[in-house]
């Protein structure tokens, strides 16, 4: 009589559902047991306690934390810092794993990369601080300016903040035209 040793090689995987299967798989016609596990009383007990402690904690602190979730401005300033990272070049920083800066072969720094598929790393952070500004001065205008009640500090805000959205506006369009030489739009200071 010819006798077959089988093993089970795997031991990474050897739990009883694994080795249930393998018993099954080899031992066909023959009758194997269900594997059945006891309830794991401790995980239940973890699962429970950390849920109660959870639901306290939220509750006593529910009142330091709404009036911090439930701020406009906070949310303002979170969507607004989203949107100049992610409207600059970030990720293209990362995936393409850009130099920071680089040299213009000519001795001095070039913060700018020429072309649309090149760029830099502070370029980036140029890039966004401008949008930043332009934001910033957008905003002020739209919010704080209609607020003064003196009517010479507001003609004044206006047009300092006006002449600053001007220049930064105009400044962007000349780092576009850098960046493609027929980009048909720029303003005075910057041309």
């Amino acid at each position: 009589m010819d006798c077959v040793v089988l093993s089970l090689t795997n031991y990474s995987a050897a739990g009883a559902e694994n080795i249930h299967a393998w018993l099954s798989r080899h031992m066909t016609g023959r009758p194997t047991p269900a594997v059945k596990r006891p309830i794991n009383y401790m995980r239940w007990a973890t699962g429970i306690t950390i849920f109660l402690g959870v639901g306290i904690a939220l509750a006593t602190t529910s009142p330091y934390i709404l009036p911090i979730i439930q701020n406009r401005n906070i949310w303002a300033s979170i969507s607004l810092v989203s949107v100049l990272l992610f409207t600059s070049g970030h990720m293209f920083n990362h995936i393409r794993k850009v130099p920071y800066i680089a040299g213009d072969g000519k001795g001095s720094i070039s913060y700018f990369a020429g072309g649309f598929q090149n760029q830099f790393g502070l370029e980036t952070q140029i890039v966004a601080a401008i949008y930043g500004l332009l934001s910033f001065c957008t905003i002020t205008l739209a919010t704080k300016v209609p607020r003064m009640t003196d009517a010479k500090t507001q003609q004044v805000t206006v047009l300092i903040w006006g002449a600053v959205l001007f220049l930064m506006y105009s400044f962007l369009l000349s780092v576009f035209r850098f960046k493609n030489v027929g980009y048909p739009f720029s303003l005075p200071p910057f041309m």
